[in-house]
């Protein structure tokens, strides 16, 4: 697991990067005195399971930081780590799994690493595993808004605004994606947490795209669709 530190102060960062090395030979940490460094290097293809960041570094605020690093990287957990609990509600609109409180001590970076944990073996074992030729790719459905078949190929894109075009037989992908995505059309299946609304013939996404339903079809995609938000309202 890759762990970035991002803090202005080296010390804060080594007392964050000994106490992880205390939990974990598996664990590889980096740090970064300001969020301008971080998100270059996210920029440039590295990926954070995990970010210890300080919410007040000398020119930047963390905030803004994290709401970034969110946009690039939906996966990435964030913990916040401050002075202050004074962004504590803000820090949790970019969902922050936690929010440590400076000067905090080793076992508060241990409790919250292992929360984190938690949450990735919760994602990981309901992702789905797609091994296509030489490339094995794994997506968590809960972040795809749609599949599409493409000949021999799927199209999957996911909500950070990835498309990934997978070696897969559309129906097979369909099988293993499974359960609650709704068939809008033949060689089309859409995550229902992803539909803004049906109007008419047309299902519109939260990605901007719209889909006008086959007459055959419409009746069944509107019933489902129904019963998938009747069952997400219930208690």
């Amino acid at each position: 697991m890759l762990v970035a530190i991002c803090d202005d102060s080296k010390t804060d960062a080594e007392m964050i990067r000994f106490s992880l090395m205390d939990i974990t030979d598996e664990l590889e940490t980096v740090w970064f005195s300001t969020g301008t460094e971080l998100i270059n290097s996210i920029r440039n293809g590295s990926f954070y399971s995990l970010i210890f960041q300080d919410i007040y570094l000398e020119k930047e605020l963390g905030m803004d930081i994290a709401k970034e690093v969110k946009e690039l990287s939906p996966d990435t957990q964030i913990i916040f780590v401050t002075t202050s609990l004074d962004h504590a509600i803000d820090a949790f609109k970019v969902q922050a799994v936690d929010y440590l409180v400076k000067p905090c001590t080793e076992a508060d970076v241990v409790k919250a690493f292992t929360r984190v944990t938690m949450r990735l073996n919760k994602q990981a074992s309901s992702s789905v595993v797609i091994n296509a030729g030489k490339d094995i790719r794994v997506f968590y459905p809960e972040m795809v808004i749609k599949l599409e078949s493409d000949r021999h190929y799927t199209v999957i894109c996911s909500r950070n605004k990835k498309t990934d075009r997978v070696l897969i037989n559309f129906s097979e992908a369909a099988e293993l994606f499974g359960g609650k995505f709704i068939e809008i059309r033949r060689g089309l299946l859409v995550n229902p947490d992803y539909i803004e609304r049906i109007s008419g013939a047309t299902v519109i996404l939260s990605d901007g795209s719209t889909y006008i339903l086959p007459k055959a079809k419409k009746d069944s995609v509107v019933a489902q669709y129904t019963e998938y938000i009747t069952n997400r309202a219930a208690p």
